[in-house]
């Protein structure tokens, strides 16, 4: 009996023990089953309000040929106006020569004889007559570069005033029209003087009479509008002797500083000869042709380095080896040429016309020299490479990267804006997410003044938090500050409905 007593003793206590595991059990289990329910939770929280998707698909960019939409470059048309005291410019000089092709000839050069003038101030015709013009040419899509002269005929030492005062007066006289018209000039050639008032043949072209005259029509028109004169030699002595004798042109209430910003050059012997048909000096006075080409090449690397910040162009002349095609793009690269005469000379045109390009760019193999050379006079934007990426947290940044390259010969001279805008498919509402004019200072001007034959990285960042769910297309735009126009990038992806190019799509 005592025997079986201590059985059931043990096994009831045994019973007890497995209901108290088992209990606890449960507890455990309950609690980890919480835990878990309350980490699961938190964690579909903090995903769905940190955690972003975002599929990014690239738009291929290819370039493309043709002069397209850009303004203040390429070929120029020239207008000349003899202008008579007392007299108003008759009617069939203010018209304007329509083109079929609204965006081949999108500069005019406008030469005004003031050969009347000569012994006295412009009056109020000539100055009416030069205002019709510019108001004239202020209705097309041209912009115009200007010329003041008192020859035409390669005779200006008889016909200039005998007086520089004279044609300081003019300046000054000038000086209040073309201000009024700022945002229409492209450049301005010379300082009045000269056969063809390009600064030869004159009685005011020692380094005083130049930089007086220059120093006079700076002061005298705003400072956004380019000036240039006609050799790199005169540029040199323009700049020493307004390091040498500042005190000279204090009257003129113009900085050397902000006058040489300003200073380009112009070249209507463009190829004619080792020299450009004596605008290099010392290749004419050199003795060899070695030295020669030394010379030449010289002044070719001073515009090289002149010529990214202000405008160069003029005249091709003579058909010789110099203006051969291949030649002519390697010396227009260096140059930075932004426009040349579309008639001068025909010759040379004519021989680009009829030869065929072979250089590198696989693009223009089967073209003419001409059709290249019209491509690629003044800036000429390619979009490249576009790329957009992120983390999968919304406390993250979203970057972005265009690639963007300048295949012009030169710079984009007029003030424009760059603009990488974010645009939601549904909604339409746009958001620019990278803009040249608020960038700190000099990222956004290093991207807008890009010069020829060169490229830029532009990087981006935002944050996807502050976009809806949706699609967003991803344009890039190009706009002239001045008049609003937008400027043509060398690429097939434009899209009409969003008015910009198309750099790829995110879905978000």
């Amino acid at each position: 009996m005592m025997f079986r007593i201590a059985v059931n003793s043990n096994w009831e206590e045994g019973k007890v023990q497995l209901i108290l595991k088992k209990t606890r059990m449960t507890i455990i289990l309950y609690i980890l089953s919480l835990i878990l329910l309350f980490a699961g939770g938190a964690a579909l929280y903090y995903y769905q309000i940190y955690h972003a998707a975002a599929i990014f698909m690239p738009k291929e960019q290819r370039e493309i040929t043709g002069m397209l939409n850009r303004p203040g470059c390429g070929w120029y048309r020239l207008y000349a106006y003899y202008l008579n005291p007392g007299t108003s410019l008759p009617a069939d000089k203010l018209s304007i020569f329509e083109e079929k092709d609204g965006y081949t000839y999108r500069l005019a050069l406008l030469e005004f004889n003031l050969a009347e003038y000569n012994n006295q101030k412009l009056d109020t015709a000539a100055l009416n007559n030069v205002e019709k013009v510019l108001q004239l040419f202020s209705n097309t899509k041209s912009k115009v570069i200007v010329r003041f002269l008192y020859d035409w005929d390669g005779l200006a030492m008889p016909k200039e005033p005998t007086e520089r005062s004279i044609i300081e007066q003019h300046m000054k006289q000038a000086g209040i029209i073309l201000n009024k018209y700022k945002s229409l000039i492209y450049t301005t050639q010379g300082i009045f003087v000269g056969n063809w008032a390009e600064m030869h043949n004159s009685n005011y072209l020692s380094a005083e009479d130049m930089t007086a005259l220059l120093a006079c029509y700076a002061s005298a028109t705003d400072p956004s509008i380019y000036l240039a004169v006609r050799t790199p030699a005169q540029y040199r002595a323009i700049v020493q002797e307004l390091e040498e004798h500042p005190e000279k042109y204090e009257e003129y209430d113009v900085s050397g500083s902000k006058l040489l910003e300003r200073l380009g050059l112009f070249n209507d012997g463009m190829f004619g000869s080792v020299s450009d048909t004596g605008t290099y000096r010392e290749a004419d006075v050199a003795v060899t042709l070695n030295d020669k080409l030394a010379a030449r090449e010289s002044e070719l690397n001073f515009q090289n380095e002149l010529c990214q910040t202000v405008p160069n162009g003029g005249e091709v002349v003579i058909d010789n080896p110099y203006n051969d095609g291949e030649n002519a793009i390697k010396d227009l690269a260096k140059m930075h040429v932004s426009y040349l005469n579309r008639m001068y000379d025909e010759a040379v045109i004519q021989k680009w016309k009829e030869s065929t390009y072979t250089g590198s760019e696989i693009l223009y193999q089967d073209q003419s020299y001409y059709n290249y050379i019209t491509d690629h006079m003044g800036a000429r934007f390619v979009l490249k490479n576009f790329s957009f990426s992120h983390k999968p947290s919304k406390k993250q940044m979203a970057k972005g990267r265009l690639e963007l390259e300048n295949k012009g010969f030169s710079a984009l001279y007029q003030k424009a804006v760059l603009t990488i805008t974010m645009i939601n498919m549904e909604t339409k509402e746009e958001t620019i997410v990278w803009d040249s004019e608020t960038e700190k200072e000099g990222e956004g001007e290093a991207v807008v003044f890009l010069p020829g034959q060169e490229s830029i990285s532009i990087p981006f960042s935002i944050s996807l938090s502050d976009y809806e769910k949706g699609v967003y297309t991803f344009t890039a735009r190009l706009t002239d500050s001045e008049s609003g126009e937008l400027i043509s990038f060398a690429n097939d992806s434009f899209d009409e409905v969003t008015g910009g190019y198309v750099l790829g799509t995110a879905s978000m």
